[in-house]
């Protein structure tokens, strides 16, 4: 291999080196910056999770109300039976 061709291979490699390091420095700095000033406006984990518990809570009253409403449809059942 001349040193000319050396040289051209060298500059490629370097180049293809330099410019993954740089997509991978962007990379970070896009994904710092969209940490920094859009992720604030979610919510916490905490305040999910006290979501999640709510809704919980909100699912086991309405199947309470379905367990009594479903006693009353057999109970009508029964006395009609009788």
């Amino acid at each position: 291999m001349s040193k000319k061709h050396l040289d051209n291979y060298i500059k490629i490699c370097v180049s293809i080196i330099s410019g993954s390091i740089l997509m991978v420095i962007l990379m970070f700095a896009s994904l710092f910056t969209y940490v920094l000033f859009f992720e604030s406006n979610e919510t916490t984990q905490i305040e999910r999770r006290q979501e999640h518990v709510e809704n919980h809570i909100k699912e086991a009253k309405k199947l309470d109300d379905i367990i009594k409403v479903l006693e009353e449809i057999s109970k009508n059942l029964d006395e009609r039976k009788n």
